[in-house]
């Protein structure tokens, strides 16, 4: 059977889903890459609550990560138009949060300013401010629930580890 999924980059992905927030006014989302397997995961915040679209039935990586661009592409639209709940019960959309690894291959890279939310060629000092914006938006200090607390600590450590993975390749660290 042949893939519907394009074969797109991961770094042309991030772009193209850069650009379908950013067209939504979404400014909070970054990308999971699994360590262990090919699958990829978009984690994106709208209207005070953060869904989670995941994909680890395809060949690469890269083509994973179309597919949670296709999928979050239409649930975005259909939400515009008031459709809700589409996307539940989908089989290739999957819960848990999976860390992004420290490696710094080019995909990492990509990775890391995505997370951040800036394009790859912002300046240090812009990306320096919307990671520290972002560290104080998710600090886990002063949340009393449990998972609420856990999700943002897991959130400031990938912040952290992405700002790292910048710092180290622009050479400031």
């Amino acid at each position: 059977m042949t893939s519907m999924v394009s074969n797109k980059t991961v770094s042309e992905t991030l772009t193209a889903l850069r650009t379908l927030f950013n067209r939504y006014e979404i400014e909070e989302w970054e990308p999971i890459r699994s360590e262990t397997d090919l699958s990829y995961a978009v984690r994106y915040r709208t209207a005070g609550q953060w869904i989670m679209i995941g994909s680890y039935s395809q060949s690469t990586r890269a083509k994973n990560l179309r597919q949670c661009y296709q999928v979050i592409q239409y649930h975005l639209l259909w939400a515009s138009r008031g459709v809700t709940g589409i996307s539940q019960g989908v089989t290739f959309i999957h819960g848990g949060l999976v860390k992004v690894g420290p490696d710094t291959g080019n995909e990492s890279l990509e990775v890391a300013y995505a997370t951040i939310g800036v394009d790859s060629i912002a300046g240090l000092e812009e990306i320096g401010a919307l990671y520290r914006t972002k560290m104080k938006f998710n600090h886990p200090d002063g949340i009393n629930d449990p998972e609420e607390k856990r999700q943002k600590e897991e959130r400031c450590k990938r912040l952290n580890e992405a700002w790292g993975l910048v710092q180290k390749a622009r050479g400031s660290k």
